[in-house]
């Protein structure tokens, strides 16, 4: 099949047709919000869809293939409830579907180049959105969300860094445009799929997400020319000996991976907000508005304005810090969204405890996503920025796929902790999340030092920066 035309090589710096950034960051923060509307939409009602409708008697044995998965689930963590298996199921996807990118990027890294795999996982997730518009087909749905997933994340964030030339100070800003474009889908996805599927049919939901899902590959494809373009491995004898000693590297991967053991602790405690809170808020909080019963999946277009103008503010405010010299390093940006977030949680349960058996007001949730929401940009960004500016030139896209293992082991850790939910008080239940990311506080205030040392980046040597990937 004959490939589109190349662009001319192109300085980095000159690349200014997105507001300031290059072009191809336009398309590609405008794909990923329809996926954002695609994917965030699903897991918005999933929780709610399982557990009132598909895991109900009337539906669940039409599932294909629920008979085996029911008894590799349970035979894996006991027996459960429809709650529980609704939530595991939740967990496992979702987790599956940050767990598979390491497998992306190294296909994109080493074997078809990141633009093809991408355009490849997207027409697999338009699929699998299509076939979940039949309850029959659900698990096939899933499968193909999770091998679609895996394909596009970290090759599409691979493509993001490789807009820029290494010392680019418009990169980690770059990254803030990219989580805003996640949250502009995720803003508007429970107004529509929310409220079709709890007001209108499921069916209906999960209709609109296919389209959305639809659109990103559209996008996608009309900015193609505009991707970096797709490396070249280097032969092993060809490669320049001004690349970083092994051990450097070795020490550098070693950070990284530590930094993303708060990662997975404050996934596993904000991402309870998809699962189980839609669940509980349904049931313990005061929904009314004026005589309307508020969809409870409105939460989560709150969710996504308030990260849209946490994340402007953090871009606006390190921007301005930077100019003066004075921006805080990464683990301490990262210790203050871990600080965020534990505030958020602990809100949740001081609201429960307030209730006295009644309903919570509606000010505690709203509450919740203020300090949740407005920590992302201080944990995510900074940590997508910094495996794009850190990691070993051969393996930056790979070390993507690892950060959204780490994704993958907070859902897999939010599954777990939401098949408490049943046998605990609400206010318990959150304060084991307050102090699940307490933790990853405790580990940033012992560790971080450590781990600036070994990321802060050092002189360049005469030639060094070739070793990176350019567009």
């Amino acid at each position: 099949m004959s490939q589109p035309p190349e662009p001319a090589p192109r300085s980095p710096a000159d690349d200014v047709g997105f507001f300031g950034h290059p072009k191809g960051l336009g398309y590609l923060v405008a794909a990923e919000a329809g996926w954002a509307f695609a994917y965030y939409g699903m897991i918005t009602i999933l929780t709610l869809y399982m557990t009132e409708r598909l895991f109900t008697p009337g539906h669940i044995e039409h599932i294909w293939g629920f008979g085996s998965y029911s008894t590799a689930m349970q035979a894996l963590f006991g027996k459960m409830t429809p709650l529980a298996l609704a939530s595991q199921t939740f967990g496992l996807v979702t987790g599956l579907v940050y767990a598979t990118p390491i497998l992306g990027g190294l296909i994109g890294d080493r074997w078809l180049g990141q633009r093809r795999v991408v355009a490849i996982g997207l027409v697999v997730l338009a699929a699998g959105h299509a076939i979940l518009v039949s309850e029959r087909g659900f698990l096939i749905g899933m499968a193909l969300l999770v091998v679609g997933g895996g394909l596009v994340k970290s090759n599409l964030l691979g493509q993001i860094g490789r807009l820029y030339a290494p010392d680019d100070p418009r990169r980690t800003r770059a990254f803030g445009l990219f989580l805003i474009a996640v949250n502009v889908g995720g803003f508007v996805t429970p107004l529509v799929v929310g409220t079709l599927g709890e007001k209108v049919g499921w069916a209906q939901g999960f209709t609109a997400a296919a389209v959305g899902m639809g659109l990103s590959l559209a996008i996608y494809l009309a900015g193609w020319r505009h991707m970096p373009r797709d490396g070249v491995r280097t032969p092993r004898a060809d490669r320049t000996p001004t690349a970083k000693p092994r051990l450097a590297d070795a020490r550098v991967i070693g950070a990284l991976l530590l930094i993303l053991v708060a990662e997975v602790l404050n996934v596993g405690a904000y991402n309870q907000a998809f699962n189980i809170f839609p669940v509980w808020a349904k049931a313990h909080v005061d929904l009314n508005l004026l005589g309307f019963e508020m969809p409870v999946t409105w939460f989560s277009t709150l969710d996504g304005v308030l990260t849209i103008a946490a994340t402007a503010l953090a871009v606006r405010f390190w921007a301005a810090q930077s100019k003066r010299g004075v921006e805080p390093r990464e683990t301490t940006r990262i210790a203050i969204g871990c600080a965020m977030t534990m505030g958020a949680f602990l809100t949740l349960a001081l609201g429960s405890l307030m209730a006295m058996g009644g309903k919570v007001a509606i000010v505690a949730p709203i509450a919740f996503f203020i300090l949740a929401d407005g920590a992302l940009p201080w944990v995510d960004t900074v940590i997508m920025a910094l495996i794009s500016r850190a990691a070993p030139a051969s393996l930056t896209t790979t070390m993507l796929g690892v950060y959204y293992l780490s994704f993958a082991a907070g859902n897999f850790l939010v599954g777990a902790l939401g098949r408490l939910y049943e046998t605990m008080d609400p206010a318990a239940f959150w304060a084991v999340h307050a102090a699940l990311v307490g933790a990853a506080l405790a580990f940033l205030a012992i560790f971080g030092g450590g781990m600036n040392r070994l990321l802060t980046p050092s002189p360049l040597a005469p030639g060094e920066a070739r070793g990176r990937s350019e567009p």
